[in-house]
Order: structure tokens, then sequence, then C-alpha cells
């Protein structure tokens, strides 16, 4: 009988996570700054890509890159320049998602793989996450 309560607690152990440690590694993916400008990038991995996911919220700029079939991509340069052509962000997306906080305004995002350079225009408002999907 006494085996039999170990194996459950240890069962149990396994299966319910201790709150305290999941909080602590909760988030891998490090955010990183450009001057005012915070970011993550990531989604390598279906681990990273639910690490976006939960993330999501707190940014108010989701980047996919990808290929046209689908496929993610990663390593992709990226430059954000604001209406007056004032540099706010230039980052490297190791993968195929990159989450931003901007201020509001309007922006061009400048995205490059091999050479190969794509062009967005979007704009940020109060409250409201903008999207862009950039596709070679």
């Amino acid at each position: 009988m006494t085996k039999l309560f170990s194996l459950i607690a240890l069962l149990l152990c396994g299966l319910i996570p201790n709150q305290g440690i999941a909080d602590s590694q909760a988030f891998t993916l490090a955010e990183k700054h450009f001057g005012n400008v915070t970011y993550v990038s990531g989604g390598i991995g279906d681990e990273e890509r639910d690490e976006i996911r939960l993330r999501e919220r707190d940014f108010n700029l989701k980047l996919l890159f990808s290929e046209r079939d689908g496929s993610y991509l990663g390593n992709i340069d990226l430059v954000i320049v604001t209406a007056k052509g004032e540099t706010v962000l230039e980052a490297n997306a190791l993968g195929p998602f990159l989450l931003a906080r901007l201020p509001r305004g309007t922006y061009v995002v400048k995205a490059s793989m091999n050479g190969q350079l794509q062009q967005k225009k979007l704009s940020i408002v109060e409250k409201r996450k903008q999207e862009g999907v950039f596709r070679w």
C-alpha cells in the first residue's frame, strides 16, 4: 500500500507543476530593446510558438515571416522607420515571429531576406494590435 501511495504522489508531482517554478520558467525568449522599442523574436519549434502566442497580447505589432508555401522563415533583417524616416527598430528576427511595442504612429516596415527587400506601411493605434505578413 505504501508503494502505491508513493507512486501516486510521484505522478501527482509530475502532473501538477509548482507554480513558482512554472512562473520563473514561463518565458524563454528574451525581450530586447532598440531605443524606446521593446521586441521579442522567435517561434522556432512548438514551445517558442506557444510562447509567442501567450505573449502577443502584450505587444501592439506582430510580424510573421514565411515562404509562399507557408513554411516559416527566420534570420530576417528588419528595419522600421517613421513617416519622417527616423529608424525606431533595427533587428534580426531569428524566428518567424517578431513582436514589438511601438508608439502610436505610421511606419514603414522593411524586411529583407537574402537581399530580397519587402516593405509594408502600417499604422499603430491605441489598444489595437497591428499584424503584418511577409512572404518570399
